[in-house]
């Protein structure tokens, strides 16, 4: 999945950069929606894919759903620390966890709902947010989601099992995946 979502942020810089286009530019925003969106999806499902069961009943539902806030409530009752946790490595005292620049869990809900509003014509008679705004927060909210997904952990359901991630969005660049299980203390 980190793959996958290499992929997508690469074809994102594409379209950022200037790089490839659509048609016209309300096409290209559109587009860059869609990516942003498929990517915000992987990040949410990577959490759950070692638990297939939960996994095959929350997507089921999920695929139908468009709202974040309950799409991600129905991971969190699977998986209530289903979000990655960002890092920058480890010292003697533990894992030192990014403090901010990456995508929040509420940033990722607004962005979200973002993405499947620029995904719908707009109603001529409402008042709705600027598709070129939005164009410009893309290299942004492209950037923290590279910050998120760089190297991070992520707790899996029902367990001590830690999944370590390191997945630089560079090309080629190896993604390394640790299943790390937390010792019990003991008294």
């Amino acid at each position: 999945m980190m793959l996958e979502c290499r992929y997508r942020v690469e074809t994102l810089r594409d379209f950022t950069s200037g790089k490839t286009h659509c048609t016209y530019l309300q096409t290209t925003i559109e587009s860059e929606a869609l990516q942003l969106r498929k990517l915000l999806e992987l990040i949410a499902f990577s959490t759950l894919v070692s638990y297939q069961e939960a996994y095959r009943s929350v997507r089921s539902d999920i695929a139908k759903d468009w709202h974040a806030a309950r799409i991600l409530r129905k991971i969190e009752g699977i998986n209530p620390e289903f979000y990655p946790v960002p890092i920058d490595g480890s010292n003697r005292q533990g894992w030192k966890r990014l403090q901010g620049g990456y995508l929040t869990r509420k940033q990722f809900e607004r962005l979200y709902d973002k993405c499947g509003a620029m995904l719908h014509s707009q109603n001529p008679f409402s008042k709705g947010k600027s598709s070129l705004a939005f164009h410009k927060k893309v290299p942004e909210y492209l950037e923290r989601i590279e910050i998120l997904l760089s190297e991070h952990l992520v707790e899996l359901a029902e367990s001590r099992e830690l999944i370590h991630v390191i997945a630089p969005m560079e090309e080629n660049a190896p993604i390394q995946v640790r299943h790390l299980v937390r010792e019990t203390n003991h008294v």
